[in-house]
């Protein structure tokens, strides 16, 4: 009886990593419109101890385990759940030791601060018509940032000229011309 729990849990396991699987290769391929988030939340690019990601992967290395223990290795009940136990924490673990690492060197730089974007020189992508609001475009941690901007003294700047940030006020840069 329960080697059948075992196989039920393992099958539950590979089809929920089949189905989570498909449903994210199909959003990506509707674009940016569709969002699919049945595999486990992630937060700031940090995996949650307990997610689906790492709840299936137990699940799966649980009755993964169970069904080595039981039908292989032929070992008692008492056997098998610990071996079932300890392969579900195992593998658990294991998925997410490795998607922490992944979020966590993915992440890495690709969040700035306001007060470092002060000084740096960016390029007005979208003009900034006089009292009006343009965009610009500069580089913060290697990576193409844009932001709305406006100049500090409401004059006109056209698209191409380089500027430099003097202060930034929610999310609107204010920007003076460069000399």
């Amino acid at each position: 009886m329960i080697g059948m729990v075992y196989v039920g849990l393992l099958v539950l396991g590979v089809t929920y990593a089949l189905v989570t699987g498909a449903l994210g290769w199909f959003s990506d391929l509707g674009g940016d419109d569709i969002h699919v988030d049945v595999s486990g939340h992630f937060d700031a690019g940090h995996a949650h101890p307990v997610s689906g990601t790492t709840i299936a992967t137990f699940v799966t290395g649980f009755g993964g385990g169970g069904v080595v223990a039981e039908y292989l290795l032929h070992w008692p009940p008492l056997g098998s759940l610990l071996t079932a136990t300890g392969s579900g924490l195992v593998l658990a673990a294991a998925a997410y030791l490795v998607l922490e690492l992944i979020f966590s060197q993915t992440q890495a730089g690709a969040e700035y601060s306001v007060s470092e974007t002060v000084g740096r020189e960016a390029e007005v992508v979208t003009p900034i018509p006089a009292g009006g609001t343009g965009e610009v475009a500069f580089l913060a941690h290697g990576q193409r940032e844009l932001a709305p901007a406006r100049t500090a003294d409401g004059a006109a700047v056209p698209r191409g000229r380089f500027v430099v940030i003097d202060r930034v006020v929610g999310q609107t840069v204010y920007v003076r011309t460069k000399e």
